[in-house]
């Protein structure tokens, strides 16, 4: 058989979609300048109010769109778009932010790495900052519950442009084989936003899938675009209360008590950093999302407006 005859694997790329019209286009465009021809875009709105899912019809009318009534958060969006994509049969799902810009040959670098037990990652640069990563792939401290050799802002070390084997990645952009849903299951919806993908990635490893970085595979990522900034109070605080429960969910009670430890004593450093700075929304997002925890109050607990 020639190789333009062979049929290439399908692949779902599922985009959680949130109020995004500073970037929607940017993201559509890039998407239908890509190569690979068998690959259908899924997007799952959360409840937009601001023309987003109409742009996304009319810029992309071949999308499967599907809307939520209410704001599912990426973790129970992402279901929503897991059971559909599963439902069509699709041989992968491609997780993709709609704050990112893709290359043109990225999904072929990426399929062209995975099998039915791999999973596979992009190299993910920081959009608008030339030559400078994002921390969406790498190796992950599951001691203190954060990346090993944090790449965030960061030129390329040496060797990361050698495809290898890593040991965690966001779903920022992740290419999945559509079994390890059935092994692994789906998304936490306790997290509602941030970590969801930590806990994923760790249970489908779990279940004997490989993860890979393809670093010919390249994105371009606004970071948090969709959350109002790396440092806005809504991430400030879901990313304190779930990262604790990362943690607990995945280490034994000792290991937990060690982290837990470790994770105050540093809060007060934070503390200290967001009195001096007059960052006093941040400040009190951090003490919310830790004494949430505690509570048990996890999925969707608090919006954009309890920090505003």
């Amino acid at each position: 058989m020639a190789a333009q005859d062979r049929v290439l694997p399908s692949v779902a790329i599922v985009t959680i979609n949130y109020n995004s019209t500073l970037y929607i286009e940017g993201f559509l465009a890039s998407l239908q300048a890509v190569a690979y021809p068998n690959y259908r875009l899924v997007v799952v709105d959360n409840a937009s109010s601001d023309g987003s899912p109409e742009e996304i019809s009319r810029l992309c009318p071949q999308a499967a769109l599907m809307r939520n009534g209410e704001n599912l958060g990426v973790s129970g969006g992402h279901n929503v778009g897991i059971h559909h994509c599963l439902e069509q049969g699709f041989d992968y799902i491609l997780f993709l932010n709609n704050d990112t810009v893709v290359s043109q040959d990225f999904l072929d670098r990426l399929v062209e790495s995975a099998d039915e037990r791999t999973m596979v990652a992009p190299k993910t640069y920081l959009h608008g900052q030339p030559g400078l990563l994002d921390d969406t792939v790498g190796d992950f401290d599951w001691r203190r519950g954060v990346w090993r050799g944090w790449l965030y802002g960061k030129p390329e070390p040496p060797g990361f442009e050698r495809p290898r084997e890593v040991s965690m990645a966001s779903l920022c952009c992740l290419l999945v084989p559509a079994a390890v849903f059935r092994d692994a299951g789906l998304m936490d919806e306790r997290f509602f936003m941030y970590y969801e993908d930590f806990d994923f990635v760790a249970r489908a490893k779990a279940a004997g899938y490989r993860l890979r970085l393809n670093p010919a595979a390249v994105i371009h990522h606004r970071k948090a675009a969709s959350s109002g900034g790396v440092e806005s109070p809504f991430k400030v605080y879901y990313a304190s209360r779930n990262r604790l429960y990362l943690m607990r969910k995945h280490s034994s009670r000792l290991r937990f008590s060690l982290f837990l430890g470790y994770f105050l004593g540093t809060r007060v450093g934070y503390f200290v950093s967001y009195l001096a700075r007059g960052q006093g929304r941040q400040l009190k997002a951090m003490l919310m999302g830790i004494a949430d925890f505690f509570r048990g109050r996890l999925g969707r607990t608090r919006e954009l407006a309890h920090f505003r």
